[in-house]
């Protein structure tokens, strides 16, 4: 993106338009790489990003020049703008949850010790060190969602 990411900073992702999980920048000291603190890590082609107009695209959607919505663990945002994507093939790791709705999300991210997740006590967290029941930041909302806008309407997403 044309933007960098702030320790603390994200986009939020999901295989449901309406459930997503607060996927970290690359932000985060590692000793496999350095930070990229221009790149989230987003995952699958078929996943929904939040765009900063408030609607969703799926991954495969997107463009250079297109406007996401980056958030932050304080619950601010801001905008930015994609500079450009790289698509590749990777191992992924299922991530599943059940929001504050009771609506149960999931996500495929890849297997790297850099892709992180946001904890309750906003550490972040290496999703190949991620335990099953562990409480990990997202966002959710009510209701459905057609071609990315928000919509009167019951959907069901599995």
């Amino acid at each position: 993106m044309t933007r960098l990411l702030k320790h603390g900073e994200g986009l939020l992702l999901g295989s449901s338009a309406s459930s997503f999980l607060f996927v970290h920048g690359e932000t985060v000291e590692s000793e496999f790489v350095p930070t990229r603190p221009f790149r989230v890590n987003a995952g699958p082609p078929h996943a929904y990003v939040r765009m900063s107009n408030g609607n969703t695209k799926y991954l495969s959607e997107l463009h250079t020049g297109d406007e996401i919505l980056l958030v932050n663990t304080e619950g601010m945002l801001r905008s930015a703008t994609i500079g450009r994507l790289k698509i590749e093939i990777r191992p992924m790791l299922l991530i599943k949850w059940l929001d504050e709705n009771d609506k149960e999300g999931s996500m495929f991210l890849q297997q790297a010790e850099t892709v992180r997740v946001v904890g309750l006590d906003n550490k972040t967290k290496s999703i190949t060190a991620l335990k099953e029941g562990e409480i990990v930041l997202g966002w959710c909302d009510v209701g459905a969602r057609h071609i990315g806008a928000s919509i009167s309407s019951i959907v069901t997403e599995r």
